[in-house]
């Protein structure tokens, strides 16, 4: 009896994409969510990202009553047709994050701790970027 081989050979199918109907997200965009999330952007920033893609997904996603409420947190008028406001939101998320050097001055230097497993997880996603 022969001994199977342990030693997996990567096959050229292991890259093949393929179209499926399924929409697969970015991998740096994941990671951009990741990193949001265990950070806790979502909570201090008003657009809930500092991510434009990951943004622009949200409102797509968002009703009219959700895009008025947003409209309200951030400061402005929404009136308009839905496609005024979108406008509007990515006008003003634009315009808001535009100058990130000045919004990393104003915010204090963040602190990891090794031991936490939460700041583990945000070292491990640093270190693949």
């Amino acid at each position: 009896m022969a001994k199977k081989s342990t030693n997996k050979k990567k096959s050229e199918l292991d890259d093949l994409n393929f179209a499926d109907g399924k929409v697969h997200e970015d991998p740096d965009i994941a990671r951009v969510r990741q990193l949001e999330k265990a950070l806790g952007i979502e909570k201090s920033n008003p657009f809930g990202t500092t991510s434009l893609e990951i943004f622009k997904e949200k409102l797509s996603e968002m009703t009219n009553i959700d895009l008025q409420h947003m409209c309200e947190k951030v400061g402005i008028f929404a009136s308009g047709s839905r496609q005024d406001i979108k406008s509007k939101l990515l006008r003003e998320f634009k315009s808001t994050n535009k100058g990130s050097i000045g919004m990393t001055v104003e915010n204090p230097a963040v602190q990891l701790d090794p031991n936490n497993p939460e700041h583990q997880k945000v070292l491990k996603i640093l270190g693949e970027i």
